[in-house]
């Protein structure tokens, strides 16, 4: 975000500006941003732990819904591809694969384990499919961090600052003139 925030401002646009981006179903982004944001931090197990899954798998295609709606502003066709991606992998596997090997070769030190109760991530490995769209990026600043992001992680996060760096306000198409 601060990417895009940085590159606005380069560009001569304001971030004050901004508030005049009008974003199709803004509402239900935000009220499904909170919950694909919040419901990874609730640790939880057994049969709450499979619903609060489904109930997290369910906020994609809503994201990638409300991306396409908004395809004709910039990066919004980079966030619906990145939702995309991680949708996929992440449905065909029960959870995102985060990969060992990329965790290792970005620094992050010890054997790689997912917590007890996160119900969003899985240990990657040979029986992974679609590994390449995993959690697979080592990044040199995974030990700080500790992402090791996935393809799809990269193209959204591409999409977001390229909509934060170039939206515009459109002109209201709603209203006709009478001629």
């Amino acid at each position: 975000m601060a990417l895009g925030i940085l590159l606005r401002v380069l560009s001569g646009n304001t971030i004050g500006d901004m508030k005049h981006i009008h974003v199709r179903g803004e509402a239900w982004l935000i009220a499904v941003l909170c919950l694909q944001g919040v419901l990874p931090l609730v640790r939880l197990t057994g049969t709450p732990a499979q619903a609060a899954y489904w109930l997290w798998l369910t906020t994609f295609p809503l994201l990638i819904g409300i991306a396409w709606r908004n395809r004709l502003q910039p990066g919004m066709l980079l966030v619906a591809l990145g939702l995309l991606a991680n949708v996929i992998v992440v449905s065909i596997n029960g959870g995102m694969p985060v990969m060992g090997a990329a965790a290792a070769a970005a620094g992050l030190q010890g054997r790689l384990s997912i917590p007890v109760g996160d119900f969003v991530h899985v240990l990657g490995g040979s029986a992974t499919r679609l590994p390449w769209l995993a959690d697979a990026i080592p990044l040199p600043a995974a030990p700080v961090s500790r992402l090791v992001p996935s393809a799809g992680d990269l193209v959204l996060y591409v999409g977001v600052v390229v909509f934060i760096a170039a939206a515009r306000a459109r002109a209201n198409t709603d209203k006709r003139t009478a001629k």
